[in-house]
């Protein structure tokens, strides 16, 4: 089996390779653009707003599971990221750098990068999350790099 095999694999190369030059350069690209979806980057903030019972946290756990499994059924690859506790919140006031700790509104607790041909997409990615369940509220919010940005402008 394996000799058929390696007689036929250089034979399907170079008639593909031979197909490829059959074809114009412009009907590659345009069959190319036509199967890739332009996508955006989209996160996910999550703000607690209480402490959960050890019995929520074990569910939720769960729950979390099922959603990203859901989520990376729909081809979408989650990049999650945990903050720890705030170091130091500054601010500037008067030319003087000020610590402004101890804000009572909700924490950052979680942060999840994830790509999305739409924005359609990214909100309903949010809206099925079960940390909404738990107290959590979610911002979903579009993305770009600043050293894309400064990679354009330097053009």
């Amino acid at each position: 089996m394996r000799g058929i095999l390696s007689s036929i694999e250089p034979l399907a190369f170079t008639f593909s390779m031979v197909l490829c030059l059959m074809l114009p350069p412009q009907s590659i690209a345009q069959t190319a653009a036509r199967q890739e979806k332009p996508m955006k980057h989209y996160a996910l903030i999550f703000h607690a707003t209480r402490t959960l019972t050890p019995e929520e946290q074990k569910q939720r756990a769960v729950d979390i599971a099922g959603w990203v499994k859901k989520v990376t059924d729909m081809g979408i690859t989650l990049d999650p990221r945990n903050f720890g506790d705030t170091l130091a919140s500054l601010a500037l006031e008067d030319s003087q750098v000020v610590s402004r700790n101890g804000s009572s509104g909700p924490k950052p607790a979680t942060i999840v990068f994830f790509d999305s041909p739409s924005s359609d997409q990214a909100v309903d990615i949010a809206r099925i999350h079960p940390g909404l369940h738990y107290g959590a509220t979610v911002e979903v919010r579009e993305w770009t790099s600043p050293r894309a940005l400064a990679a354009a402008e330097a053009r």
